[in-house]
């Protein structure tokens, strides 16, 4: 900032941009954990691996043997399960800890973009562009992505961190901010090569000669070439686990397409998509009236990713529902972007110099437009994921109950555990005793009183004492005498 008075101001309002959305996802997923109940894939299993792993990023034994790297190759996971060796959190906490951080960021590249792009220091405008940062992590995408929480926001949030910061000739921050996106997936190279290299050429259009852009250009072939080697080396040590042919080509490759398939997913997709589609229709409109087409260059550089899903042969990939979309968070912000580079190569762009921002919180707005269906397998309900956290209480009791528990095979007999209780420990039990890979009918059964499995285990016949532990949503049900089960050292009361 130019002006010293105004930096302490620009500093405060950076720092509540990051902190409100970071706070809210957190509360978010933790209400994810506790309340409704998480998943044991892939809540339970992401969180695992954010959390006290090691260099080999384990799989919890809910999930199976082996290597994360197997699945994605995922560094930024090494960095943050370092991170809570020397963090007194619990695995929720850290893992809601890092979908906050990844919003966070989100928001605080838009706010350098606004504050640092459109010369906003102080005043009112300071604060709304401080308000706008927070909207756009809070915009519809980025909800329906945290519906089924996952780290992929966090390499989407390092990239745009990354744009911004060349836009605005910060090398440094550029440098890190690519590094740690190119560290959450083996294929974030290649969408940052897709925005950059139609960067680069929608400039080159737009007169600028190609040395001006020598750092995006160079910014893309790392990306490319780091993505390249990421997958080789991936193919190399896991040659029977790809995730390219499982989730997407099939095999043999498409042969699971049929015009049937394509014409459900072609006429379902404006619903399934409203959070996607009505910002890029809008983002298409403002090309048109400003008569420039690098507004549309971020939603271009996501159609490739598109067809892919639309192609795939899984189903949750081929809808693109959930975490799938997270590469559209960067398109959405790329109006602002787009004004901001062009005035750096004083590029003549119709209308007023903070259209273009006015642009993506256009986009913004859109997104929040109640059209259309969220994928939310948590039913997680809105406002009160954002306002009804779990107290510190209820998960100090909820994770004391879990280990007691786990513990206590021999006095519980076989057991069944659902989804939502294995997600908060996911490496206390064994693959078996999970609902869904169960084989004999069991003693007792743990849930939690809204978890996913609940109401199957819940009907489950020949369990007759029913328990809860009390500030808990845990309950029980067993054919155990109750004098065996006071054994256990934690707190029960009858439950209907």
């Amino acid at each position: 900032m130019s002006a010293t008075a105004s930096r302490p101001t620009w500093l405060l309002a950076g720092a509540g941009a990051f902190a409100l959305p970071a706070w809210l996802f957190y509360r978010l997923v933790m209400y994810h954990f506790y309340i409704r109940g998480g998943f044991v894939e892939d809540t339970g299993l992401l969180a695992a691996l954010a959390w006290h792993n090691g260099l080999a990023l384990h799989l919890p034994p809910t999930i199976g043997s082996g290597s994360f790297f197997a699945i994605h190759v995922a560094p930024v996971l090494v960095l943050v399960s370092a991170v809570s060796d020397v963090l007194p959190v619990t695995l929720p906490r850290m893992f809601s800890g890092f979908i906050g951080v990844s919003h966070g960021l989100l928001a605080l590249s838009v706010f350098w973009l606004l504050t640092s792009g459109y010369d906003v220091r102080r005043g009112w405008p300071l604060l709304l562009a401080a308000l706008a940062a927070v909207g756009f992590a809070c915009s519809g995408l980025a909800i329906a992505i945290a519906r089924y929480p996952h780290f992929e926001p966090f390499g989407a949030a390092c990239l745009l961190l990354s744009f911004v910061a060349l836009a605005l000739r910060h090398r440094t921050v550029a440098l890190v901010a690519f590094a740690l996106a190119l560290a959450t997936r083996e294929d974030l190279g290649l969408h940052a090569f897709g925005f950059l290299s139609l960067w680069v050429v929608a400039e080159r259009l737009r007169g600028v000669r190609w040395r001006r852009n020598a750092w995006e250009i160079g910014f893309a072939c790392v990306g490319l070439a780091y993505s390249a080697v990421a997958l080789a080396a991936q193919h190399s040590a896991f040659p029977g686990n790809s995730s390219l042919a499982r989730i997407y080509l099939g095999d043999p490759p498409f042969a699971h397409l049929t015009g049937g398939l394509l014409a459900d997913r072609l006429a379902g997709w404006p619903a399934v998509h409203a959070c996607i589609l009505l910002p890029a229709m809008g983002a298409l409109l403002w090309a048109g009236r400003t008569r420039d087409p690098f507004v549309l260059v971020g939603y271009a550089a996501c159609l490739p990713w598109a067809l892919l899903h639309l192609l795939a042969v899984a189903p949750l990939a081929g809808w693109m529902v959930g975490y799938y979309g997270f590469p559209f968070l960067i398109a959405m912000a790329w109006p602002a972007l787009a004004g901001v580079i062009g005035r750096r190569h004083a590029v003549t762009v119709l209308g007023p110099p903070w259209a273009p921002a006015a642009a993506m919180l256009a986009l913004v707005a859109l997104s929040l437009a109640p059209v259309g269906w969220d994928y939310d397998p948590g039913r997680i309900a809105l406002p009160d994921a954002f306002l009804d956290q779990p107290s510190a209480e209820q998960q100090i009791e909820t994770d004391r109950a879990i280990a007691a528990l786990a513990g206590a095979r021999d006095v519980l007999g076989p057991f069944v555990v659902d989804n939502s209780v294995a997600a908060l420990a996911p490496s206390a039990f064994a693959s078996s005793e999970l609902l869904a890979w169960a084989k004999a009918p069991p003693h007792t059964v743990l849930f939690l009183a809204e978890g996913y499995d609940a109401p199957r285990l819940r009907a489950m016949p020949g369990l007759p004492e029913r328990y809860a532990v009390p500030g808990t949503t845990l309950r029980i049900a067993t054919d155990r005498p109750e004098a065996l089960l006071q054994s256990l050292g934690i707190p029960l009361v009858p439950s209907r």
